[in-house]
């Protein structure tokens, strides 16, 4: 069986360091939060199909669009260990439903290539 890529939700204490007691001005316009989700499992192959799975999903945006006030996944941040994503509040259910179909198209790929 392929091993599989998973999600956990890491809290952002990195963003609440930076700026405590900090004068600089709070960015205009509306409040963000930043999702912060680690990667579990991943390998070089896992790591292969998430950019896979990233590069379909982002051609399916180019392409189809999407609904209105919807977050897009490039301005996700992927590293090998972690996904960053700064969004605002109302968008957090709408990008873990996109981080959620990312994952399952990553472990279908891997799945695949374990059968092949």
């Amino acid at each position: 069986m392929a091993p599989k890529i998973g999600l956990e939700e890491a809290p952002d204490t990195l963003a609440e360091a930076y700026f405590a007691g900090s004068s600089a001005l709070e960015p205009y316009g509306e409040p963000c939060q930043t999702l912060r989700f680690r990667l579990t499992g991943a390998r070089d192959e896992s790591l292969e199909a998430l950019r896979h799975a990233r590069r379909s999903l982002l051609r399916e945006e180019w392409t189809l669009g999407r609904e209105s006030d919807t977050p897009s996944l490039e301005d996700a941040l992927f590293s090998s260990s972690e996904i960053v994503w700064v969004v605002r509040p109302e968008q957090r259910e709408a990008c873990v439903r996109k981080l959620e179909e990312l994952l399952e198209r990553a472990n279908r790929a891997l799945a695949e290539l374990a059968l092949s």
